[in-house]
């Protein structure tokens, strides 16, 4: 009788061990099987982690934007949502020509924020701002510098884009 006792606990123990290695299905650690018609295979139970333990950081993509004036003439020419501040540059003088201005020259351009334009009596100014009241009222406040009463008449933003 003392010899069944010990192949009993080796039985025993033989079958809860098989029972822990098939609850994954015999998938490794973080993986569950998954099955169909006529095939199996082991997947991951939660989305891939850097080595570091930490998900991986956004990548954003930088946008600018840059306004362009032909004081003479009073024409305006904008870009929005360019990838290169010479891009932006580039368009903004180039809507200003196609708009009439011969004589147009960028007054600001800027990246991943808000501009604004503002005009008083024989003035213009611009201010950049995190948001497009913030470069307003930049740009109100710059042009009511010496003294006249200024409004904006454009403002926009150009801002990231998450590409990861």
């Amino acid at each position: 009788m003392k010899r069944l006792r010990p192949a009993f606990a080796i039985a025993l123990i033989g079958s809860t061990l098989s029972l822990d290695l098939h609850s994954e299905g015999g998938c490794p650690p973080g993986q569950v099987p998954q099955q169909g018609n006529g095939w199996r295979a082991c997947i991951p139970t939660a989305p891939q982690i850097q080595s570091s333990g930490r998900a991986a950081e956004p990548i954003w993509k930088a946008r600018w934007q840059a306004i362009s004036v032909d004081l003479d003439k009073g024409v305006i020419g904008t870009s929005l949502d360019r990838p290169t501040r010479d891009t932006a540059e580039r368009d903004a003088l180039v809507d200003c020509t196609n708009k009439g201005g011969s004589a147009c020259k960028i007054h600001i351009s800027h990246g991943n924020a808000c501009v604004a334009l503002a005009v008083g009596r024989s003035r213009l100014a611009s201010a950049d701002g995190l948001t497009r009241s913030a470069a307003e009222r930049g740009a109100i406040s710059n042009c009511e510098k010496i003294g006249v009463t200024c409004e904006a008449i454009y403002s926009a933003c150009s801002l990231p884009v998450r590409i990861q």
